[in-house]
């Protein structure tokens, strides 16, 4: 299974990774400008993490600027799974239709940077040059798999459910027998009945008939780790339930989507994300838990996204506002882990010669989504050629080191 897990309004991901030990002169090193950037003066400690904040890795990457990089303090299971190998950071990442530089990045990138609306929707589609208009990256992977026989009979049904649980249809209905009465109606075929009302028909029957299918699956289904009772929370446990559906729904894979709001951080961005990630790492370390509890952890590969970073130069106010390029990360058990891998800057200022820094410490991401996409799609059962660029319709616009594939990603089966 995919789980897509998205932190919504812009995450300040540059506290969610931050150089630790690196190279450079005394006062002047990464960690150094990271702090001057984030605000750091003699009047003020601006919002840059302390290295007593932090949870020193090693950055397994002899090209990157650090030797070591902190996680925020609250993310205690990033920290441990990745000493455990279990995941990976993808530095400086971003939205992407290829690699563009301060000097081509607004006629190269068909999409209103910075903007809510605009990255939210295309970071689920990625696929910024409309090739496959109106389907995100997740249906595609779908496609590709139903054409395989991997998706159940009649192809994927999606399912939008409540984190609480399901709702019996109809509960409370006017007559007895209503709900026969509406399964009759919309059975009721004709010589004359139009092809939209045989459409709407079949597609209510059938949306009740799974609908009942699987409240009764996920109802008899059992979890045995003890979940906080965030949204987040709530949503991965349902995860887990639904993992538990997956025979008698005739699926041997999954794609799930799970959220969590609250980090568009244009005011106290600190206080803010102790609240965030600390409500996510409690949520992963009790999904995680179950998984291994149902011998699914080696099965499953969480990826996580977030529409845009924001800026490294904090407002009056202590917050930070859109930005675009930032550091995101996947874990699972199957995951070839402990690495940063992308490239993580080793100077956010703008000036002459910085081809990556705008203003506030605006970066410009060196790394497409696309890159930990492929890997995790190969994994999935996506085939490199024509179901690749389906899937990924741009990552053939970026060199191969810019791209990691399965064997780069994901330890040997």
């Amino acid at each position: 299974a995919i789980i897509y897990f998205y932190l919504g309004g812009g995450c300040d991901s540059y506290n969610l990774l931050t150089p630790h030990t690196c190279s450079g002169e005394l006062g002047d090193t990464v960690y150094d400008r990271y702090l001057k950037i984030r605000g750091k003066s003699e009047i003020s400690d601006g919002v840059g993490l302390p290295l007593n904040r932090l949870h020193e890795i090693q950055a397994n990457n002899e090209e990157q600027p650090c030797a070591s990089f902190g996680i925020h303090e609250e993310l205690t299971i990033l920290k441990d799974l990745y000493n455990d190998g279990k995941v990976n950071f993808i530095a400086n990442a971003g939205l992407l239709a290829k690699p563009v530089d301060t000097s081509n990045y607004r006629g190269e990138t068909p999409v209103q940077l910075f903007a809510h609306n605009a990255m939210t929707l295309e970071a689920a589609r990625e696929d910024l040059q409309d090739g496959f208009a109106g389907t995100g990256v997740g249906g595609r992977i779908a496609d590709i798999m139903t054409q395989k026989g991997e998706a159940g009979e009649g192809g994927p049904s999606q399912f939008i459910l409540d984190s609480n649980g399901i709702s019996a249809f109809n509960e409370n209905p006017s007559i007895n027998n209503m709900n026969d009465i509406i399964k009759a109606l919309n059975n009721a075929t004709t010589t004359d009945s139009g092809f939209f009302a045989e459409t709407w028909s079949s597609k209510l029957s059938d949306a009740i008939e799974k609908q009942n299918l699987l409240k009764t699956e996920v109802d008899s289904t059992t979890v045995t780790t003890a979940f906080p009772d965030s949204g987040i929370a709530k949503q991965l446990k349902m995860v887990t339930q639904l993992m538990q559906t997956r025979s008698s729904r005739g699926v041997s894979r999954d794609i799930f989507y799970v959220s969590d709001g609250g980090y568009d951080t244009h005011s106290d961005v600190d206080e803010k994300l102790v609240d965030n990630f600390g409500r996510i790492n409690d949520a992963l370390k009790a999904f995680v838990d179950e998984l291994e509890v149902l011998n699914l952890w080696n099965a499953t590969t969480v990826v996580q996204f977030s529409k845009f970073a924001r800026t490294l130069d904090p407002n009056t106010g202590d917050g930070s506002d859109h930005a675009w390029g930032g550091n995101h990360f996947m874990l699972g058990g199957s995951v070839n882990g402990g690495k940063v891998l992308g490239s993580y800057p080793s100077d956010f200022e703008q000036k002459e010669g910085n081809k990556i820094a705008l203003s506030r410490g605006r970066l410009i991401p060196t790394t497409p989504w696309d890159a930990m996409w492929k890997g995790t799609a190969e994994w999935f059962g996506v085939e490199e050629g024509e179901e690749m660029e389906k899937v990924l319709p741009l990552h053939k616009n970026f060199p191969s080191s810019k791209i990691y594939g399965k064997s780069e990603l994901f330890v040997d089966e």
